[in-house]
């Protein structure tokens, strides 16, 4: 597949951290350039009043800066790149995470290897060494009470850490998600509803419904320190269960969003008063 000059185009969210987004855009060039890919580089800045000025100055040459005066969230800023996008690839990569050339190759020749292969992600390892759950299952009701009331996380691989080939999954995190340009138009960009954390699951699973596979390989890897963006905790973090409910609501249908809603709700009304 090639219809464009430009292979990959690469969307960078910047907030409020402008020294990790240009870390991981000159990571980026060097391993673009080694891997002798044709790449246009797009930052979208959603703190633009506290670090646009910055932004300017220290980014290299050539990169499309979007500019936003307030936090737009994951799905909408991503959105904004989407529309300047003019490769034949798109790759959502988080400003805490570095890639390196043999990922982008693998990634774009598996993806380039069977019409049905739509996104691709490596395994994704921490600064410490450490592995990193990056793919998952589709959301479940049993997974919810797993996570919500039992601490089990049944929506998981057990044994993913220790694969060793690419596999076929329900999802993958937006921290590093390479799409074919064609997923994106046969199914659309990212449902703006979901503001911050779960929009990357929704699209895995609008990909899956379109035909397309969703493909984890761990033969190949790329640091992620994780969680550079973010602020709250996990009981916390109001956008991840709000969009976990809106999910299920979404997909899975009137009886299981309201089953949804009542695990997740109670769970978290129980553990901020325990």
């Amino acid at each position: 597949m090639k219809y464009n000059e430009i292979d990959l185009s690469v969307i960078i969210l910047n907030y409020k951290n402008p020294f990790l987004t240009l870390k991981c855009v000159k990571t980026l060039i060097s391993s673009a350039k080694k891997a002798e890919i044709s790449t246009q580089i797009i930052v979208v800045d959603n703190s633009a009043l506290e670090t646009s000025e910055t932004l300017k100055k220290i980014l290299p040459p050539n990169i499309d800066l979007i500019e936003n005066n307030e936090n737009l969230g994951f799905s909408k800023a991503n959105n904004q790149g989407i529309s300047k996008a003019k490769g034949n690839y798109i790759l959502f990569l988080n400003n805490d995470a570095f890639v390196n050339s043999k990922s982008l190759k693998a990634g774009i020749n598996c993806l380039n290897n069977k019409i049905i292969f739509g996104i691709w992600a490596p395994k994704l390892i921490g600064e410490d060494g450490l592995f990193q759950v990056s793919c998952a299952r589709l959301p479940s009701l049993k997974g919810l009470i797993g996570e919500y009331i039992l601490n089990k996380n049944y929506d998981w691989y057990n044994d993913v850490s220790q694969w060793t080939e690419a596999k076929d999954v329900g999802n993958v995190v937006g921290a590093f998600m390479l799409i074919k340009k064609s997923v994106i138009d046969k199914i659309g960009n990212l449902d703006e509803e979901f503001f911050f954390n779960v929009e990357d699951v929704d699209f895995c699973k609008r990909a899956n419904q379109a035909g397309f596979l969703v493909i984890y390989d761990p033969r190949y890897s790329i640091i992620h320190i994780g969680g550079a963006s973010q602020e709250e905790t996990w009981t916390n973090d109001k956008h991840l269960h709000k969009n976990r409910i809106l999910y299920f609501k979404k997909n899975q249908g009137l009886i299981k969003y309201l089953l949804a809603r009542l695990i997740i709700t109670l769970s978290l009304r129980i553990r901020k008063l325990g």
